[in-house]
């Protein structure tokens, strides 16, 4: 890792790792967004059955549960780039594999593809924290929003090109499927490379976040980490909404495409959904920024909590798939947990001590993508034995704790001050 250069101000820095985070946002989420549904459709094509189409999401979210006290470790040692180029690489090298296994139709080789996949959406997530690494507490969670905003891009342009990608893979004698892993392959290859050869010197390095001596045995172990935040109400507060938030819309949105099949609706009718849902979690997080930086941490998880809450309500009453409902309840779903992953980022970042941050970030992430991954195992399960309804109903509960948690906390702190 290359000695940070004393030519460069603090100010040159941040404004350079926020140019070259947008580029990666978009390359990144644009190579997740479109193995998305084919990671789906293809467990359903090997099965034979969509009863665990949650497979693919589940080992996925478990891969970025996995990776992330490692990447945590990592980016303690040597940085954010080095570990972000790592995570990036990881997802490309699995797209390659789960185009080999749905060749063979191979479910074991798939989901370990999928593992590795997963490792690059942990290290997407934790891309976040580098725009908090220099950030003022003023606007920390604006650039925070600014990441989540440039991967609408990639989640919505990119995803068009499936069907044109498909077409292209059986022209060369491949499954149709293998068509969006190709594209991801290239796009994640991409993000890494912009984020190997532009993001110098390092957010974290400049943060003095690093230590060069830190391993797995000397760094902060993962339940050392996550206690550091229990014992903190503001850390406590923010890990709590970035699980909470992120299990109630995964575990929704993964079963919404085989409950409006079901009911049949066309995969335009399905797709225009999932990108309500999409504009609902990226397009709004500078709206999200705003509102957490100029009306405070708690208040906005609380908005988050409550959005989810009314998310969930519309779609529990959704029981035939109904447009009316669906559309909406899918914006709003995307929409809550955009502000409790702005506003939790921010909060869980400035309410533990420099040296912990990123010990606490990986252990934020591990959770969430553990909360995350078994809901959508889950989600499954629940859709194919008490329905859409019963799975909305489950996450209304688990997004109303959250509501209430942060309305007590605001009302419990000890000053008036904004956090």
């Amino acid at each position: 890792m290359p000695v940070t250069e004393p030519t460069y101000s603090r100010e040159d820095v941040h404004r350079r790792t926020l140019r070259v985070l947008w580029a990666s946002a978009v390359l990144s989420r644009g190579a997740f967004s479109s193995m998305f549904p084919v990671s789906v459709l293809a467990i359903k094509e090997i099965l034979g059955s969509s009863t665990w189409a949650g497979l693919s999401t589940g080992f996925s979210t478990a891969g970025s549960a996995l990776c992330a006290a490692w990447l945590a470790v990592f980016m303690q040692r040597n940085g954010r780039a080095p570990g972000l180029t790592r995570g990036f690489a990881a997802a490309a090298l699995g797209g390659v594999i789960a185009i080999v296994a749905i060749q063979l139709s191979s479910l074991p080789i798939f989901l370990a593809a999928m593992l590795l996949i997963g490792a690059g959406s942990g290290a997407g997530n934790l891309s976040r924290y580098a725009a908090a690494d220099l950030a003022s507490e003023e606007r920390r969670s604006r650039e925070i929003s600014t990441v989540i905003f440039a991967s609408t891009f990639g989640a919505v342009i990119f995803p068009l090109f499936i069907g044109f990608a498909g077409d292209i893979a059986e022209a060369a004698s491949l499954d149709k499927n293998a068509g969006g892993f190709a594209m991801s392959i290239i796009l994640a290859a991409l993000a890494a490379a912009a984020i190997w050869l532009f993001m110098r010197p390092d957010p974290l390095v400049v943060a003095g976040g690093v230590d060069p001596d830190a391993t797995r045995k000397n760094a902060t172990p993962f339940f050392e980490a996550v206690s550091i935040a229990m014992n903190r109400p503001l850390a406590r507060l923010a890990f709590f909404a970035l699980v909470i938030g992120q299990a109630v819309m995964v575990g929704v949105m993964a079963m919404t495409p085989l409950h409006m099949d079901a009911h049949g609706h066309s995969n335009g009718i399905i797709g225009a959904v999932i990108s309500a849902h999409t504009a609902g979690m990226f397009a709004l997080a500078p709206i999200a920024g705003w509102i957490s930086d100029n009306r405070g941490r708690v208040p906005t998880i609380a908005l988050g909590g409550l959005t989810l809450v009314l998310a969930t309500s519309l779609t529990s009453l959704a029981g035939d798939a109904s447009e009316a409902l669906m559309f909406p309840g899918l914006f709003l779903l995307g929409l809550g947990w955009s502000f409790t992953i702005v506003a939790g980022s921010a909060l869980l970042t400035e309410s533990v001590e420099v040296g912990d941050r990123v010990a606490v970030q990986g252990a934020a992430d591990m959770a969430t993508n553990v909360a995350s991954g078994t809901g959508a195992l889950a989600s499954g399960l629940v859709l194919s034995m008490s329905g859409f309804h019963t799975l909305s109903f489950i996450a209304m509960a688990a997004a109303g704790l959250l509501l209430v948690s942060a309305y007590f906390q605001f009302k419990l702190s000890s000053n008036a001050r904004r956090v």
